[in-house]
């Protein structure tokens, strides 16, 4: 485990994602959707990876992230980072999130209650642009597909900046 990785996990900080999204958000994860759907049509294995796809697409398309605690924009607690496994490379990517939205000398920027903080409002920006995406009506495209072209997509436009 890497520092940012202990660092966040040290404590029980709540991860939200909007509330008025959570049945589509679980639409398209396997976890809420049983053993017999494959990723071409649930694309995301936890919520964990949908807020984390949510907030990248944010960051990459250059939302700010959705002002103040998540009960004032709607957010719901799926899991606290104590009763998850936190991936070392999506704690890396928080924490340069976090430097790059912040900035070095931010007091905040060690303090993983305000990185989670930060977290949550770019995963709250970010989750309506994702889910129109994925509720794209062409049929024909699975939402793996519709995914991965949506990811391709955020790449390109996190490398031009």
């Amino acid at each position: 485990m890497n520092y940012f990785a202990t660092l966040l996990s040290s404590a029980a900080h709540s991860l939200c994602l909007p509330g008025e999204s959570a049945g589509e958000i679980e639409r398209y994860v396997r976890q809420h959707q049983g053993g017999s759907v494959t990723p071409e049509r649930a694309p995301f294995r936890r919520k964990l990876d949908f807020w984390a796809f949510a907030i990248v697409t944010a960051t990459a398309k250059g939302l700010p992230p959705l002002d103040g605690p998540p009960s004032k924009w709607g957010g719901r607690k799926f899991v606290d980072t104590r009763e998850v496994q936190m991936p070392n490379d999506l704690c890396e990517m928080l924490a340069v999130v976090a430097f790059a939205t912040l900035g070095v000398d931010h007091e905040g920027i060690d303090d993983p209650k305000r990185i989670v903080e930060l977290a949550n409002g770019l995963a709250g920006a970010g989750t309506p642009d994702v889910l129109k995406r994925l509720n794209d009506p062409d049929l024909r495209i699975t939402a793996l597909a519709k995914t991965l072209e949506f990811a391709a997509e955020m790449r390109k436009a996190l490398g031009s900046k």
